[in-house]
């Protein structure tokens, strides 16, 4: 019987598992117990009710010690539930603000792993409602978390699309839809913030929206920058094969769109942009060569029919019957003959009515006279333009070759371009540069080297040899 009623108690009061602080309170009230006083006999003494109330009176303050004992004990792993999840989430969140923060333009967002995620979740859940706001509180950073790892794969998602047309901006080449697929990013990138700022975390809201906001916009103005100084190089370009303005203003034109093209970021467009100018500029001072030169001929020709219209004219008779022959020029020595075609300066008007002077005065220029000496050999004359970069070699009013910061003469004169260039440069002997010339000629393909900041591109163009020097 004593057995049964044990076994019934135990189901109906279930073992105590006290810890640490239970087990030192309920020591602590038994030393302190104090028996009372030993009553004096009485009436009640030794009969059964005195027995049967003591024995309730043992069982209620059991009862209640019990209990005590148990919401205690409750209490204690409630709030060791609590820390364990508090400092589980913590922890996550952190990681996910230090993510945030170290995350460098341009460069992909980390998620917080599933199993950190899962974990955190789980210490959470062993919470018990009971502990109200607190549990709200770590319920609401588990939310912001969870948000945090939903967002990451939207935007990397967009990231990568940024990293890509930043990729195409970085090359010589553009593609044809580049503007389009700016636009196109800039709609979805919109949408896609637009999303975001329905989020909680404002550490998360202010991150998507100003990190990949700052690199649309930069992204937009670098294309349009772009864009404003490829279109400014291709006028200039126009102005060079129409001759539409005069020598000073192209000039001034080309100055400042190159300065412009040597501001911008992209180093290898830049250096294809510095060569498209180059390129224009040689063919404006070629065209205006040709057009000098085309109408040098064109004033000799007119005085020539003069002169045989003149001659063809019958000899005029005054009114006292004397004859007015006329007389032929005295023919000039060689001396004076080449002082005629090649004087110490002489101007030249080009197709756009700017007229330019050329000098061969190298007591001003003196670099002037080993050019000079070259040119002879081959039957011709150096000039140079003062106050300017430019000069020439020429065969009585045509010009044979050029001599600036960028260089050329046509194929068959190929020996003497080989001489100036040598001349020039101080970098190759003559038989080094004949060697890259004749290389060039023969495979159609441009020799370029680059130095640090310098370099130098030998090529030919429509049988034109040209040599360019930074």
């Amino acid at each position: 019987m004593k057995k049964v009623n044990e076994e019934n108690l135990k189901q109906e009061l279930p073992q105590l598992q006290l810890n640490e602080s239970a087990k030192e309170r309920i020591h602590t009230a038994l030393l302190n117990h104090h028996p009372s006083p030993p009553a004096t006999k009485s009436f009640w003494q030794g009969s059964k009710w005195s027995s049967f109330v003591a024995t309730a009176v043992g069982i209620f303050v059991f009862s209640l010690l019990t209990v005590y004992i148990i919401s205690e004990t409750e209490r204690a792993r409630e709030h060791e539930q609590y820390v364990k999840a508090e400092e589980a989430i913590q922890a996550v969140y952190e990681e996910m603000e230090e993510n945030l923060q170290e995350t460098a333009e341009g460069k992909l967002l980390e998620p917080i792993e599933e199993s950190e995620l899962s974990s955190a979740q789980s210490s959470l859940n062993k919470v018990e409602d009971t502990s109200g706001q607190e549990k709200e509180k770590l319920t609401s950073l588990m939310r912001e978390i969870e948000m945090y790892n939903q967002a990451v794969p939207q935007a990397n998602e967009l990231q990568i699309q940024i990293n890509d047309v930043n990729k195409i901006l970085s090359q010589s080449v553009f593609e044809k839809d580049l503007g389009e697929k700016i636009s196109s990013l800039k709609n979805e990138m919109t949408i896609t913030l637009k999303k975001f700022s329905q989020l909680e975390n404002p550490s998360l809201k202010a991150f998507l929206s100003t990190q990949y906001t700052a690199q649309m916009n930069s992204l937009e103005t670098e294309f349009k920058n772009y864009m404003s100084i490829q279109d400014e190089v291709q006028a200039l370009k126009k102005m060079a094969s129409e001759q539409s303005v005069g020598t000073k203003e192209f000039e001034h034109k080309a100055k400042e769109v190159m300065s412009r093209v040597d501001q911008l970021s992209n180093k290898q467009m830049a250096v294809m942009m510095e060569d498209e100018i180059k390129k224009a500029k040689a063919e404006f001072q070629q065209l205006m060569a040709e057009a000098t030169e085309k109408k040098r001929r064109e004033e000799e020709m007119l005085a020539q029919k003069r002169r045989e219209e003149q001659a063809s004219k019958p000899n005029e008779v005054n009114l006292n019957g004397t004859v007015f022959e006329e007389k032929e020029e005295p023919q000039s020595d060689t001396g004076s003959t080449e002082d005629e075609l090649y004087p110490l300066e002489f101007t030249m008007t080009g197709s756009d009515g700017f007229t330019f002077k050329l000098s061969r005065d190298f007591d001003v220029y003196k670099a002037g006279k080993g050019y000079d000496d070259i040119a002879r050999k081959y039957g011709a004359r150096f000039y140079y333009t003062p106050s300017s970069d430019m000069s020439y070699v020429i065969i009585g009013r045509k010009f044979i070759a050029t001599v600036s910061l960028v260089s050329g003469a046509p194929v068959e004169y190929k020996d003497l371009f080989v001489d100036l260039m040598t001349y020039k440069s101080k970098k190759y002997t003559r038989e080094q540069f004949a060697a890259i010339v004749d290389k060039v000629i023969e495979s159609g393909e441009p020799y370029k080297m680059e130095e640090g900041s310098g370099g130098e591109l030998l090529s030919l163009e429509n049988g034109w040899l040209r040599y360019d020097r930074w």
